[in-house]
């Protein structure tokens, strides 16, 4: 993701943005986990492709980032 990108989903208290690829069907179990976490917030699901989607996550530390686009 580049920097412009980052800027429009990062907010002042979410400055670190995670771009990940699941499977649909992974959807509810990633939302479950990360729905109601003050530390991240669900920025945008493109479901423009199928098979896979692209999540923006906006993080409140560089660390949160890592182990989301680590742990996906």
């Amino acid at each position: 993701m580049n920097e412009v990108e980052e800027s429009i989903w990062a907010t002042k208290t979410h400055p670190y943005v995670a771009a990940v690829i699941i499977d649909p069907v992974d959807w509810s179990r990633f939302e479950a986990v990360h729905e109601d976490r003050p530390e991240v917030k669900i920025r945008k699901v493109d479901r423009s492709q199928p098979d896979w989607w692209t999540v923006h996550i906006a993080c409140a530390s560089r660390a949160m980032r890592e182990l989301i686009e680590a742990s996906w």
